[in-house]
């Protein structure tokens, strides 16, 4: 159950940008850097502009208006729950154990799309750098170093998914 409501800041961080805000709870106070908060985060991503107080208040990045102007949307959990991180949803307090969290972890992603190539035909690069077989991604095992073969396995980020299918051209064995 998520609940909306708005939070008052401190005075003295209105208007001071990201470092001079943190402790703050008032979203207003980050549109500044709005843009780098939401960088590389999911819609639906929801994360915490500051581990203090009562871990109910998260925001998400939100696209508003025919510009698609990036903006927080500020989401607080009722009275007795929490919000919950890694489940990204509100539970009873003594259920959520992350509250000293900004945001869920990241996961480090490989480098897919380049202008030039770097590495050998028939291999891709890995988040940390080095260049592994095509195969190798999405086979279930940690192959890179930092584990990102592993982490583009779903929809369109497969390297290995099928080309998509014309009905008109493609049949099916019987």
């Amino acid at each position: 159950v998520l609940a909306f409501s708005s939070v008052e800041a401190d005075a003295q961080f209105r208007g001071k940008g990201l470092s001079a805000n943190y402790g703050s709870t008032d979203f207003n106070d980050f549109q500044d850097e709005v843009v780098t908060l939401c960088e590389d985060r999911t819609p639906n991503e929801y994360f915490r502009l500051t581990i203090e107080g009562d871990c109910r208040s998260v925001v998400r990045c939100d696209k508003a208006g025919i510009a698609g102007t990036i903006r927080l949307a500020k989401v607080k959990c009722p009275s007795g729950l929490a919000f919950d991180l890694e489940r990204q949803t509100c539970d009873w307090k003594a259920s959520v154990n992350n509250c000293d969290r900004l945001s869920k972890p990241r996961l480090a992603k490989p480098n897919l799309h380049t202008v030039e190539p770097v590495c050998p035909d028939g291999q891709l690069q890995c988040g940390s750098g080095e260049c592994i077989a095509r195969e190798f991604f999405c086979n279930s095992r940690d192959d890179c170093q930092d584990g990102s073969d592993e982490n583009v396995c779903r929809g369109d980020e497969d390297p290995n998914k099928s080309d998509v299918c014309n009905p008109a051209e493609c049949f099916l064995p019987d």
